[in-house]
This record gives structure tokens, C-alpha cells and sequence, in this order.
């Protein structure tokens, strides 16, 4: 069985180069984001380029090669300044970081990662009782 985890995970086009060499170097990860993915969302809230991915039943343990990779794209996000798309200044970087979000809400209640900056606040854990 295992434990399991519900995970999301944005990506947003100013890092989806990057997405695609991590995508390309591991064929486990391109599996689980683009086939096994529980929804898939293009041009996620109408941003060109992005996707979201969901899985509701994800076992996520550091040792699969799929789940390794996506942990290597998300600390690359974290160390790196890329090109800010400003026509105003064209030398204007911002941290990798702004453009994915990462949630994965675990089977314990005290077990939640959160990673990125991206629709901070929109992309969130709500846990609930409800009767």
C-alpha cells in the first residue's frame, strides 16, 4: 500500500524550459506528470504556457527517479534568477521561485510541503471536517 500524498504542482512558462530539460532527462517524471497525472491543466488561469498538474493518491517518496527530478527542477527554481520580462528593463531578474507552487498534503495532518511562490494564497491546503 504505502503512504499516500495529494500533490499539485504549477509551472509557469517563464520556467517551463527548464520543466522540459527535467522532463526530457527522466522518463519516469514525464510519465507521471503526462499520462498519470489526475488532471492536467493547460494555460492554467488563462497564463499562457503554464500547466498544473494534480494527483489525488500520489506516493511521493524521494527515492522514485520521477519524484527525485521534480524535487531537482524545484531547487533549481529556488537557486536561480531568471530574466524578469520587463520592457521597461531588460536587465530586470526574478527568482525562479515566483513562477511554480508546489502543495503536497500528506496522509497525516501535521505532514504538508509547501514550495514556490506562484499563486501564493490561491494554491493552498483547506483542510476540513465536514458532517
Amino acid at each position: 500500500m504505502g503512504y499516500r500524498s495529494e500533490v499539485v504542482l504549477y509551472v509557469g512558462p517563464e520556467v517551463m524550459p527548464q520543466f522540459m530539460v527535467t522532463m526530457a532527462k527522466c522518463q519516469a517524471a514525464r510519465a507521471m506528470c503526462f499520462a498519470e497525472a489526475d488532471e492536467r491543466i493547460k494555460d492554467y488561469r488563462d497564463v499562457k504556457g503554464s500547466f498544473l498538474f494534480k494527483w489525488t493518491y500520489l506516493k511521493w517518496y524521494d527515492s522514485f527517479p520521477d519524484v527525485q527530478a521534480i524535487e531537482d527542477f524545484m531547487d533549481w527554481c529556488e537557486g536561480e534568477e531568471i530574466s524578469a520580462d520587463d520592457p521597461d528593463d531588460p536587465e530586470k531578474k526574478a527568482h525562479a521561485s515566483e513562477f511554480f507552487k508546489f502543495v503536497r498534503m500528506g496522509e497525516d495532518s501535521d505532514d504538508n510541503v509547501e514550495r514556490g511562490d506562484a499563486f501564493w494564497g490561491e494554491i493552498c491546503i483547506n483542510r476540513s471536517i465536514e458532517f
